[in-house]
């Protein structure tokens, strides 16, 4: 009777195994995490923020705190495509591609409430286009609305007029707005010190900032909107970011070490080594590159093969690879316009690492070494090259030292000229240089390389340092920033690629690297992240933030009918 006692017992704990495995498997199958709302994030950020007044932002600490809070017209499109809505929910670009007409969104509110009105992109333009706030002239965003007349057709309706054609002007639109009804009794000149500027700011945009609670010093805490327009088609998932301020890179580098913080951005490459397998690495192209200008002026270079000839003797991956310059935080370059960008042309092939071509390329225009002593020359002429570059960027002249190496190799006499600030600002003015290795940081949205490049910017103040002349890049470059920046995005590509094509066989300068933006979280910390193809700006981290999460929730998978 025992034994039969003890063998229904371990059957019975044998079903009930087995039930539960079958409950556990179907479970399993049934249910799926997913992001759910809540949470907050805390973000190791470098330098503190002296204002939070977004038409004065300049640091990117003052640009990622106050893109959280402020709004444009438009707003970048994640993919570097072409601006999407923000404020403005939609817009008419007249025939002539003069007249811009925007369209807010009705339900539109500032922080306080109160209602997004045209009155507030009149006032903010008005602004902008202020002198007694130098600041904001100087702003990429600002510029372009410089000549523009405004008009108000309605409490909804903005009008745009531009003294010509412009394609670029819905990037432009992005210039964040600021509220009239809090502002407009001050004097231009007195709202960087203002209440708005320095402890109280109130925007539009998704989070607001918080001043009450636990808040740790040198740290601000924004708090998701409930008001933002956006909610409508899926509130954020964080309810609160938090903002810590570091002195340096390496001080917030420990603080994601420590937990202090989940994650940060323009990592040095040597902390990628330190945080090991303890974080999660993402990656974009930045809206830049490193290149060496050559002065087409000079008698040396104006033959195509001196310049084929230092092309040829750049060993670019080197340099990218370098422990001690980019070491590997880097792309090779092919085009003036970033890679990223919707404009950029990727069939342009690579520049070819050859030193025994540019060797044979200088034999072949009389270049030659007839003394023996090393270096090259020609007529009595010594093959010289000065090799400028800003003497306060160490990457840059260290940079430079390697490329004197490589160009040395080949019989070039070369001379690195690390220049003070003030020297150099008036070296390049005058265009008094032979070669600049220099470093250009492009925060336009789009690619429109019309100022770097058109003949008519050679003069300074223009900043066609390289003197670039060509009348055919001149008109394509002129034709595609009067475009329509929608219906004739093709043709405006088509134009860039052209441009792309004539610049590498030209070569008035010698592309190097797109440096690249490096962002760190604690691993499984957050989810949802997204880095863009191409960060203008280091706070377009934040492009797809409405997605970040650091909670989950059960729920029951809609798909999870047994499997026939």
């Amino acid at each position: 009777m025992l034994t039969q006692l003890r063998w229904q017992i371990a059957l019975a704990l044998a079903g009930v195994l087995v039930i539960g495995a079958i409950l556990f498997f179907v479970s399993d199958r049934a249910f799926v995490d997913r992001p759910a709302r809540g949470g907050q994030y805390v973000e190791a950020v470098i330098g503190a923020p002296a204002t939070y007044n977004p038409l004065l932002a300049r640091t990117d600490a003052e640009v990622s705190l106050t893109r959280l809070m402020f709004s444009g017209l438009t707003r970048p499109a994640p993919g570097a495509g072409m601006p999407q809505p923000d404020l403005a929910e939609r817009w008419r670009i007249s025939p002539d591609g003069r007249i811009y007409t925007f369209f807010l969104r009705p339900g539109a509110t500032w922080h306080d409430g109160e209602p997004v009105t045209a009155d507030d992109v009149l006032f903010t333009v008005a602004l902008a286009q202020d002198p007694a706030i130098p600041d904001a002239q100087k702003t990429r965003l600002a510029e372009p609305w410089q000549g523009t007349t405004l008009r108000k057709v309605d409490d909804q309706t903005v009008e745009v007029v531009l003294p010509e054609p412009f394609a670029p002007f819905l990037s432009a639109a992005m210039l964040p707005i600021l509220p009239e009804h809090l502002l407009a009794g001050q004097a231009p000149g007195e709202i960087a010190g203002s209440r708005f500027s320095k402890f109280a700011p109130v925007g539009s945009g998704p989070y607001k900032l918080v001043t009450t609670g636990d808040i740790p010093p040198d740290a601000d805490r924004l708090q998701r909107y409930e008001g933002h327009w956006s909610n409508q088609d899926g509130r954020p998932y964080l309810d609160t970011i938090e903002l810590r301020y570091f002195p340096s890179p390496e001080a917030a580098v420990e603080a994601v070490g420590r937990r202090e913080a989940q994650g940060m951005g323009r990592v040095p490459p040597a902390a990628l080594t330190q945080l090991g397998d303890e974080v999660s690495i993402y990656s974009a192209v930045q809206s830049g590159y490193m290149l060496i200008y050559l002065n087409p002026s000079n008698p040396l270079l104006v033959n195509a093969s001196v310049r084929q000839a230092l092309s040829l003797a750049l060993d670019r991956r080197a340099l990218i690879a370098a422990e001690d310059l980019l070491d590997g935080q880097g792309l090779l370059a092919t085009s003036p316009i970033p890679a990223g960008s919707w404009a950029f042309d990727a069939d342009i092939p690579e520049p070819t690492y050859s030193p025994e071509q540019a060797a044979t390329e200088l034999d072949q225009a009389g270049w030659l070494d007839s003394d023996g002593d090393g270096w090259r020359d020609r007529d009595g002429q010594l093959l010289s090259i000065p090799l400028s570059t800003p003497g306060d960027n160490p990457l840059l002249v260290a940079m430079a030292d390697r490329v004197a190496e490589g160009w040395t190799r080949i019989g070039i006499s070369v001379t690195v000229q690390a220049l003070s600030p003030q020297n150099l600002a008036t070296t390049v003015n005058n265009r008094a240089f032979t070669a600049l290795l220099y470093s250009l940081e492009l925060p336009f949205y789009d690619p429109d390389p019309y100022a770097l490049w058109h003949s008519s910017q050679v003069a300074a103040p223009g900043i066609n340092y390289a003197g670039y002349a060509n009348p055919e890049v001149d008109r394509l470059l002129a034709e595609a920033r009067r475009m329509n920046p929608e219906t004739d995005l093709a043709e405006r590509q088509a134009r860039y690629a052209e441009f792309q094509r004539i610049f590498a066989q030209d070569l008035p300068a010698l592309m190097i690297a797109y440096p690249v933006y490096t962002y760190v979280v604690s691993d499984a910390a957050v989810g949802g992240i997204q880095m863009p193809p191409l960060v203008v700006e280091p706070a377009d981290r934040f492009q797809t933030l409405a997605r970040w999460f650091t909670q989950t929730e059960r729920v029951f998978r809609e798909d999870s009918s047994p499997a026939p």
